[in-house]
């Protein structure tokens, strides 16, 4: 599963109860698909930076999830069609990975240090 991270922006006239039904439709959505919500963060009614849906303020919820490709694309088609939904993002989180093999060897001298050291050679010779 890949780890995932949703924001969400809901119709600021929204009450309490209406930002928690849209949060807890989203989850249920997520864990039909098998995913998992990790973590949800409810930050707040905030004035948007330009209006959206004739809307100046929004309600943002920030979801962390790991999820199957699959279990997202339902995700976003249901945030399309969800009325208090006025946008949303979503954004696939890179994990690091790591190489097994062998290391290469680090060269003893910085770049850009090869003339001196060739020039070194060749008085030798």
């Amino acid at each position: 599963m890949r780890s995932y991270e949703v924001i969400l922006i809901l119709d600021p006239a929204l009450g309490d109860d209406g930002v928690d039904a849209a949060i807890a439709a989203a989850s249920s959505v997520v864990a039909k698909e098998r995913g998992e919500v990790a973590e949800v963060q409810k930050w707040g009614k905030k004035r948007l930076a330009y209006g959206i849906k004739k809307r100046r303020e929004g309600h943002y919820v920030f979801f962390h999830l790991r999820a199957p490709v699959k279990a997202v694309a339902e995700l976003e088609r249901h945030l399309n069609i969800a009325e208090p939904v006025l946008k949303y993002l979503t954004v696939l989180m890179e994990t690091r990975q790591c190489r097994v093999g062998r290391a290469k060897t680090p060269s003893a001298a910085p770049l850009g240090s090869e003339a001196p050291q060739a020039a070194a050679e060749i008085q030798e010779a």
